[in-house]
């Protein structure tokens, strides 16, 4: 098993979905990530728990210690 920081960065400009601590789901491009798991997401959208588009949100920087997890693909 490898880190999963290797495994983020192999898939930036890949569409990714990461939830917050909140609650919150976000589906995106990956743009960047750096060592605190930072993430800058592009066209970006806030979905429901069920996966619905709520809002589109563009581009947006995601802090790291507020992620509960992210899904790859």
């Amino acid at each position: 098993m490898r880190p999963p920081l290797t495994e983020l960065r192999k898939a930036i400009q890949s569409q990714i979905t990461v939830r917050l601590k909140d609650g919150k789901e976000y589906k995106g491009r990956l743009e960047q990530i750096d060592d605190h798991m930072n993430l800058v997401l592009s066209g970006c959208t806030e979905v429901s728990c069920d996966g619905d588009p709520v809002k589109r949100i563009g581009d947006v920087f995601l802090r790291g210690n507020n992620i509960m997890f992210i899904i790859l693909g």
